[in-house]
């Protein structure tokens, strides 16, 4: 499968050694996460990737070191992609419940796609054997979140917006609100990501039943 043109990278003016090299690097990701969700780990091999991505195997473990270290690129590269758009809470000028809105559909329409669902299979599947990707997974994405979300909720507390004692647990708290159902129907594949309407409908629902939690 040839990666999709949005996943190529361009050519930069002047060609140089480390641009070339980036492309490659960028080509070689692309191709890998494609046959890694379409496929799985076991039944992927370099022979595929070089394929699909053109260049040689030698380039590919000069770059990776070998398959795990690949796969590891791809995960950290797909997280990486997937959570770059997602503004930062301290950027936001938005009142605290429109905020937090924001942060809940943000983020539920992120982890309830298709391609972050299958994603999530992806590195359940191979923790077991390479728990050091799941580490991986969870320090860019999860743990990611869970911090921005602590430190608004330590700032709008020491604000007086907020009462709050614990704000880990208040954070696990939102997460877990939003997030642990459809999670779960994602993950074994048994429902469909749900659409803009409902994850609104969900955000709105976790966000006022949090508030009255903890609104000061």
């Amino acid at each position: 499968m040839t990666p999709p043109d949005d996943a190529r990278v361009p050519a930069e003016p002047g060609g140089a050694p480390g641009s070339r090299r980036n492309r490659r690097r960028a080509r070689i990701i692309a191709a890998a996460t494609e046959l890694f969700l379409e496929h799985g780990y076991g039944d992927t091999s370099i022979d595929a990737v070089v394929r699909d991505a053109g260049g040689s195997k030698s380039t590919v473990y000069e770059l990776f070191g070998d398959k795990n270290g690949l796969f590891a690129a791809v995960v950290e590269e797909m997280v990486g992609s997937a959570v770059r758009p997602v503004p930062d809470i301290a950027t936001l000028t938005l009142g605290l419940r429109d905020t937090l809105r924001h942060v809940a559909c943000e983020h539920a329409e992120l982890v309830f796609s298709d391609r972050h669902a299958a994603l999530m299979r992806l590195v359940a599947a191979e923790a077991q054997r390479r728990p050091e990707l799941g580490r991986l997974y969870y320090k860019i994405g999860p743990a990611r979140g869970h911090s921005k979300l602590e430190a608004y909720l330590r700032d709008r507390s020491a604000e007086g917006d907020l009462a709050i004692q614990d704000v880990e647990a208040a954070a696990s708290f939102f997460y877990g609100m939003l997030l642990h159902k459809w999670t779960l129907k994602r993950l074994y594949n048994i429902a469909a990501s749900p659409d803009n309407a409902e994850i609104n409908r969900i955000a709105t629902t976790v966000v006022d039943e949090f508030l009255a939690l903890y609104r000061a």
